[in-house]
């Protein structure tokens, strides 16, 4: 792959925001008195500054055009570039995705003692080897799945890597819906609704009960949170796989209700009467990752429950 101009997309730390730009008082109090709660801040600093230096100083010995940008200062789709390098964690590189259409990407993580960097191929120690792969074609993208979302038929601009979750603008609050599944139709009460590709089962979809999937799947899981139902009453559409040709729609009963997106950062609100509708996106993510990067969680879960087993026989 002819590697002419790139873009390395990097994250601000939280040493270097709290303490460097703002000096906040608590955070640097803290950091004096050798709190817990900071104590692996200034090495994921440290860190994150010595690896994104050599990212930047091994695309300079190679000849290699490149811009290097915060990743708040990506200014929207991004086209004419070879290759997207995000250097942070699995927020730098959803942040980043965001921006990417046909464009690929390589994830490098940048504090491994601090972050667990899944969707990062790349660290300090094998850059040099990932990007001589993707220059000597030894390594190839894969399509990751995305999800596309539209309210009241207007598209929202950024893709779902991850997940989605449509909920009430409070956490206390109940979320009150229709949801609509491949034509299926159901009045609900809840905490809200996860909807995850493949690449977000391992995340927030997992710790609810959803299921893991293969990164390359083409599918996505919906899941009801904490379903609120009252004596005989039962819910249908709690939890399910659609396949990639198919759509889920969520018409709004509250009057503040919200649609987040990869996270805390994009929201959108989901007013009375407005409906969201889920569908994967033709724009998959091409990313240079581990085909295999999710079997992680299956192994560990199934060697956890067959310690539990033996456990209870004892």
């Amino acid at each position: 792959m002819k590697l002419e101009k790139v873009l390395v997309v990097h994250k601000k730390s939280t040493y270097q925001i709290q303490a460097q730009e703002h000096k906040e008082a608590r955070f640097l109090k803290l950091m004096e008195s050798g709190s817990d709660v900071v104590s692996r801040v200034r090495l994921a600093h440290e860190e994150h500054v010595e690896t994104l230096e050599l990212v930047e100083s091994e695309l300079r010995r190679l000849g290699i055009g490149f811009q290097s940008l915060w990743r708040s200062q990506v200014p929207g789709i991004v086209e004419d570039i070879d290759l997207m390098i995000s250097v942070g964690g699995d927020g730098t590189f959803l942040d980043a995705s965001h921006a990417l259409r046909n464009v690929p990407i390589l994830g490098v993580n940048s504090s491994c003692s601090s972050s667990f960097g899944h969707f990062c191929l790349a660290n300090k120690d094998n850059f040099q080897d990932c990007l001589e792969g993707i220059i000597d074609e030894r390594l190839h993208p894969i399509d990751i799945l995305r999800l596309e979302l539209s309210i009241d038929g207007v598209v929202i601009q950024e893709l779902a890597l991850n997940e989605v979750l449509i909920a009430h603008s409070s956490p206390a609050a109940t979320s009150r819906y229709f949801i609509n599944v491949d034509g299926r139709q159901e009045e609900q009460r809840s905490s809200g609704i996860w909807v995850s590709t493949p690449a977000g089962s391992t995340g927030s979809m997992r710790s609810a009960g959803g299921q893991v999937n293969p990164i390359d799947c083409r599918s996505f899981e919906y899941l009801v949170r904490e379903p609120y139902t009252r004596p005989g009453e039962n819910f249908v559409l709690l939890n399910g796989m659609l396949d990639q040709a198919k759509q889920m729609k969520v018409k709004s009963m509250m009057r503040t209700g919200e649609v987040y997106i990869d996270g805390p950062h994009i929201i959108y609100p989901l007013s009375l009467g407005e409906e969201l509708t889920i569908k994967a996106s033709p724009y998959s993510l091409r990313a240079f990752i581990d085909r295999n990067v999710n079997d992680i969680f299956t192994r560990v879960e199934t060697k956890a429950e067959s310690t539990s087993c033996l456990g209870e026989n004892r």
